[in-house]
C-alpha cells in the first residue's frame, strides 16, 4: 500500500509533466492586430517558431524581456516565426474592439501582424499547455512541424536565453 501511495505522489507527477513536449501545438484561431485571422499551428509550418503565450496584461514585461533580445537575434519572422498571442476569456469577447485597440496603441506597429488575440474558453489551453500560472508569460519553441520542443516561462536570463537560441540555432540547420 506504501508504494502505491507513493507512486501516486511522486511518480504520476513526474509523467504529466511536460506533457505538451513532443505534440502539436493546440489549434488557437485568433485575429492579429492587423486584422488578420491567424490560424495556428497552421501559420508556423516551414521554419522554428518562438510563440509567446500570456493571459494577463502584466506577463507582457515578462514577454518583453525575451523578445526584446530574440527579435534583435532573428528579426521579425525572417529566420523563425515569432508570435505572441494574447489569450483573453471569453467574458471580453464583448470588448474585443476597445482591447485590440489598447493593444495596437501599446504595441509597436510592426508587431501587429504578429500579436494575434484569443478570445474564448481557456480551460483545455490551461491542460494542453501546462500553464501553471496565468500571470506567467510562456515561450513555447516549436521545430518547423509546429510541434513542442521547449518551453521556458517566467522572466528571460541569460542561462535561458542561451539555450533557447541555441535550440532555435539547431532547429534551423
Amino acid at each position: 500500500m506504501k508504494k502505491i501511495i507513493l507512486l501516486v505522489i511522486f511518480v504520476i507527477p513526474l509523467i504529466a509533466q511536460d506533457a505538451f513536449l513532443n505534440k502539436s501545438f493546440p489549434k488557437i484561431e485568433g485575429i492579429s492586430l492587423s486584422g488578420q485571422n491567424i490560424t495556428f499551428p497552421d501559420v508556423l509550418i516551414g521554419k522554428p517558431s518562438i510563440l509567446a503565450v500570456a493571459f494577463r496584461q502584466k506577463a507582457q514585461r515578462c514577454i518583453n524581456s525575451w523578445a526584446d533580445e530574440l527579435l534583435v537575434k532573428y528579426g521579425i519572422n525572417k529566420s523563425i516565426n515569432y508570435y505572441e498571442i494574447p489569450m483573453l476569456g471569453g467574458q471580453y469577447t464583448m470588448a474585443r474592439n476597445w482591447i485590440d485597440g489598447g493593444m495596437r496603441g501599446g504595441v509597436p506597429k510592426p508587431l501587429h501582424d504578429y500579436t494575434v488575440t484569443y478570445y474564448g474558453p481557456l480551460r483545455s489551453y490551461f491542460k494542453s499547455l501546462d500553464i501553471s500560472s496565468k500571470g506567467d508569460c510562456y515561450m513555447y519553441v516549436l521545430n518547423s512541424d509546429g510541434i513542442v520542443v521547449d518551453r521556458y516561462n517566467g522572466f528571460s536570463t541569460e542561462k535561458g536565453l542561451t539555450e533557447m537560441f541555441n535550440l532555435i540555432d539547431s532547429l534551423s540547420e
